[in-house]
């Protein structure tokens, strides 16, 4: 039976804080995807920084009373700016969009406690953008025992497969993505993927360095690792 071609808009946000990334594909979901658009938007100074001093306020769940309406403020700002950048973009494309995969902005990260907290109104986007809006990805993964990112590991999965497929690379597959922390996904067959790939945090990525450099001249993070560059590789 031929899978239904949907045509989705993605976008991103890291523990940076830089900006987002935007990228436009078709797919079935399952096995076929083209690329049709991908690029990045910079926030602005004074929503970068907004951002950053928010994250540095939220530590644990009290201060989500504490700071409600300066998180409430900010949300709106935050999705504004991703509405006008996503209207861009679709205006450019000059193509219908099925759907948008909104994964918002996190500002307070706490598994253990079940908690994961990240900006962007989805219903708000929707409306600005006229398209169906899908968010709210972590909270399902903490309520089922995971540690809340559940779309890097089926990612993970399907290039596992690829690996296996075309390089005969055997199981159990390991990937390891730094990003701003470091998680791991383990895929332990080619078989049902809920019984065997497993996936979890490791330790700090980019988070330190981007931290360093923000403290220590006027960047937002370490463009193409100058900064790390520096150093003196330790084999």
């Amino acid at each position: 039976m031929k899978k239904k071609i949907f045509t989705s808009l993605g976008l991103m946000s890291g523990t940076s804080m830089d900006g987002v990334d935007i990228s436009v594909i078709k797919s079935d979901g399952f096995s076929e995807v083209k690329q049709l658009y991908n690029n990045y938007v910079e926030f602005d100074d004074n929503l970068h920084e907004e951002l950053i001093n928010l994250r540095e306020y939220l530590n644990k769940s009290e201060d989500l009373i504490k700071f409600a309406e300066k998180i409430k403020d900010i949300d709106k700002k935050f999705t504004l700016f991703i509405s006008k950048i996503v209207n861009e973009v679709i205006n450019k494309i000059g193509l219908r969009i099925d759907l948008i995969g909104f994964h918002g902005q996190t500002v307070l990260h706490l598994p253990k406690e079940k908690i994961s907290i990240q900006l962007g109104d989805g219903n708000l986007l929707s409306q600005m953008s006229k398209c169906l809006v899908v968010y709210r990805f972590r909270q399902n993964d903490l309520d089922n025992n995971g540690q809340g990112a559940p779309l890097t590991p089926i990612f993970h999965n399907l290039i596992s497969k690829k690996l296996n497929d075309n390089f005969n690379l055997n199981y159990p597959i390991n990937i390891i993505n730094i990003g701003g922390i470091t998680n791991v996904s383990q895929s332990i067959n080619n078989e049902n993927f809920d019984q065997n790939v497993f996936a979890y945090d490791i330790s700090p990525g980019n988070c330190l360095i981007d931290e360093w450099v923000r403290k220590n001249s006027d960047k937002k993070y370490d463009k193409n690792g100058e900064f790390a560059n520096i150093g003196n590789v330790n084999d």
